[in-house]
Parts: C-alpha cells; sequence; structure tokens
C-alpha cells in the first residue's frame, strides 16, 4: 500500500519529469512553445494551397475541417516519436536514480498534452467564425476524448520505447509507420469517403475513428458516440497490449541498457 508520501514523492517526479520535457524542448529558441502551434499551422497551410488552390478540391472551410484533425495527430505522432527513444536518452537517470521507468513515458505524453491544450483556444476561435460554436458539448466530449487518447497513446509509446531499447532498428520503423498511419488516418479526407468494406481494417488504427469524434466536436459541435466507442475500446486493447510488452521486456532492461 503506498502511503501518502510515497505517493507525493512520485508525483511530484512526474510533475518535474513532465516540466523537463516541456521546457527543454524548446531551450534557447525565440518562439517557444509557439512551434508546437505553428508546425501543423504551418503544415495546413501546404495542404490548403495543394489541395484548394492546385488540385482545387471543393470543400467548404477545408483548413477548418484539416487543423481539427491536424492538432490531435500532432500530440499523438510526436509522443510516439518522441518516447521511442526516451529510454536510451536517459540511460544515466534512469541507472542513478530508481524511480518508476514508466514516468518517462507518461512525462513525454503529459508534455505534449500541454502542447495540445495550447492549440484548444485556436479551435474554438475557428469553431465560432466557420462551425457552429462551442456548446455544451464540448465540456464533455474534449476531456472524455483527451483521456481516451491519453490511454492508447500511452500505451503505444510504452511498446515502442522499450522495444526500442531492445531493438534499436524501432526507431527507424516507427518512423515509416508514424508516415503511413498519417495516410490511412482520416485527417485529409473525412471518415465517410472511405468504402464501408474496407472501414473494418481502421479498427485496428487507434487513430482514425478517435480523429473523427474530434471533428464531429470541433465543427459540428456533435458528440459521435459510435466513433466514441470504438476509439475507447481500442485504447484499452492498445494500453495492456503496451503495458505488457513494457512489463515483459523491461525485465531485462538494465541488461540492454
Amino acid at each position: 500500500m503506498m502511503t501518502s508520501r510515497e505517493y507525493k514523492r512520485k508525483k511530484d517526479l512526474l510533475l518535474l519529469l513532465t516540466k523537463k520535457e516541456i521546457t527543454l524542448r524548446y531551450k534557447r529558441t525565440v518562439l517557444g512553445v509557439v512551434w508546437s502551434l505553428l508546425n501543423p499551422i504551418l503544415f495546413a497551410f501546404v495542404f490548403f494551397v495543394a489541395f484548394k488552390i492546385f488540385m482545387r478540391i471543393h470543400m467548404e472551410n477545408y483548413t477548418f475541417f484539416f487543423l481539427s484533425a491536424l492538432f490531435p495527430w500532432t500530440w499523438f505522432s510526436a509522443s510516439v516519436t518522441m518516447s521511442t527513444g526516451i529510454l536510451i536518452g536517459n540511460v544515466s537517470l534512469i541507472k542513478r536514480i530508481r524511480f518508476p521507468r514508466y514516468f518517462l513515458v507518461i512525462a513525454t505524453n503529459l508534455g505534449q498534452l500541454v502542447n495540445f491544450l495550447f492549440a484548444i483556444p485556436i479551435m474554438v476561435g475557428l469553431a465560432c467564425v466557420y462551425g457552429s460554436g462551442p456548446g455544451i458539448s464540448w465540456l464533455l466530449a474534449v476531456p472524455l476524448l483527451i483521456i481516451i487518447q491519453f490511454v492508447a497513446t500511452t500505451g503505444i509509446c510504452l511498446a515502442t520505447s522499450m522495444m526500442n531499447a531492445h531493438f534499436r532498428d524501432m526507431e527507424y520503423i516507427v518512423g515509416v509507420v508514424i508516415s503511413l498511419l498519417f495516410w490511412m488516418t482520416p485527417i485529409v479526407y473525412p471518415l465517410e469517403t472511405v468504402p464501408e468494406a474496407y472501414r473494418v481494417y481502421f479498427l485496428f488504427n487507434p487513430l482514425a475513428y478517435l480523429i473523427s469524434a474530434w471533428r464531429n466536436v470541433f465543427m459540428s459541435n456533435v458528440i459521435d458516440w459510435g466513433s466514441i466507442g470504438i476509439s475507447f475500446g481500442s485504447s484499452l486493447i492498445f494500453f495492456f497490449l503496451g503495458l505488457l510488452i513494457f512489463q515483459r521486456l523491461g525485465k531485462k532492461l538494465d541488461e540492454v541498457l
């Protein structure tokens, strides 16, 4: 049974690691945390030029449509990419201090969650201008979707970080998979355009239905309980699978590091 003193010590350590992840990434940069917002916005601008001006795709409010999916995707992809090498990158800390190793993964995910929270006001502004505006459904859906995405992302990050500690090729594999997953996730296109026969394969994508749920909330002020239910189920699967891999391979972590 964990005492209150131990709980406080672990909580303080997790907060310290999270703060480190946030501050070190933007240390000595002029814009600081603004880069977490500027990157997807510039990315959206490039896609707007490519799809709306050059390819002339006829979709109303395409920038809003794209950003409503890109901000959650950026949180996920950045967390997975950074967490993959988090154990290797903190070898000295792991060998010097005794603490739960998964704190490093959770801290990375929390750091990217903070960046995502800075994007919420931008989505509120876009919703007021182009959409239905933020409504009461946001108060329920946004925290719920944050929890679901945090759980799913943490599970995947746990697996990739520990697997990369054992098999260093994992870092390169994750980079390729993230690039492919971007196009296999309804970010630049709506999920409804995917033929019904192929949507079953999207169940293996932890972000597919979650992104669709985010977009429905941001753009239409609608809670898509079907997509949320699917996302909740898949998030639990990915979390427990990642936790299992982390615990099994973690028994030999000190040896491989």
